[in-house]
């Protein structure tokens, strides 16, 4: 329920001292630079509580001035950072140039999954590292489809990206587990973000991310875009249970509203608990029938 004690304004004046001198925002392990990833999260949190727009699209453009393969090599090869920028600026800044590149590289750094039909998702990475090839990410292609899904609605889409989207979907849909309640593709995850350290060249930055991903597939799945592959092609049935099993995970999880990160330092992320509810509760708007 909405609480008078927690007020909007004042948390969009904490994000704004917690931006850097330079302009963007970091993680505490990051330093004192601002990175795109958590600069876009920032934006869109702000872009949602109604910040100044002016000020929303100048910080937009020094992101995404920022956000090359020049000066942000690591961070361009990364579904999780690409995917996490493009929902970012389609929020606070859906007019921006480089939404259409950001939504093409995500496009093209696709895999093939032999495992699943051949069908397009995606990997950690963009780019496979010299010699080895991307392994299928539950999480990272979950990630994507919502991202493109958004990206759909906001920049419109053309055939190539609508038929990755797509097979995203079915790819998701084509799980092999035989209980979709506790599959091998809800099971949460981790990634390290490592980047040259901006004040000495010997150490590197490291931003460690955690991914719950039965609430990113849960997500992926309710996007109108996975609706309508699922009814076009006679998979509904399949989709809802899927959701359903997807949200038994999530809701065994937590213990009274509280979400526990089973096994780290930090066992009650806030973050966790916010995917948490914000998932659930899409669910019961979705299965929301009046009258049934």
């Amino acid at each position: 329920m909405p609480d008078g004690r927690l007020r909007a304004s004042d948390l969009v004046e904490t994000l704004w001292r917690l931006r850097l001198p330079e302009g963007g925002w970091s993680a505490r392990s990051q330093g004192a630079v601002g990175r795109p990833e958590v600069t876009a999260l920032v934006l869109g949190a702000l872009a949602r509580a109604g910040a100044d727009g002016r000020l929303l699209a100048a910080e937009a453009e020094h992101c995404t001035e920022r956000f090359t393969r020049e000066l942000e090599p690591a961070g361009a090869e990364l579904t999780h950072v690409v995917t996490t920028v493009l929902r970012g600026l389609l929020r606070a800044a859906p007019g921006s140039p480089a939404l259409p590149v950001l939504r093409d590289a995500l496009v093209d750094g696709a895999v093939t999954d032999p495992a699943r039909d051949h069908r397009r998702c995606w990997g950690s990475r963009l780019t496979p590292p010299r010699g080895r090839t991307v392994a299928p990410s539950a999480v990272h292609t979950a990630q994507a489809v919502v991202a493109l899904d958004r990206a759909a609605r906001v920049l419109g889409e053309d055939t190539n990206a609508r038929a990755t989207r797509e097979e995203g979907i079915r790819w998701l849909l084509s799980c092999p587990g035989a209980a979709h309640d506790g599959c091998d593709d809800l099971e949460s995850g981790h990634e390290t973000v490592r980047r040259p350290h901006p004040d000495d060249a010997s150490r590197s930055e490291v931003l460690a991310v955690r991914h719950f991903s039965a609430a990113w597939v849960m997500r992926a799945l309710l996007t109108p875009g996975a609706h309508a592959v699922a009814v076009d092609e006679g998979t509904e049935a399949v989709r809802q249970e899927m959701l359903a099993g997807a949200a038994a995970c999530v809701w065994r999880q937590q213990d009274n509203g509280i979400w526990t990160w089973d096994g780290a330092d930090l066992a009650y992320p806030l973050w966790m608990t916010y995917q948490g509810l914000s998932v659930l509760r899409a669910h019961a708007v979705w299965m929301y029938q009046p009258g049934g």
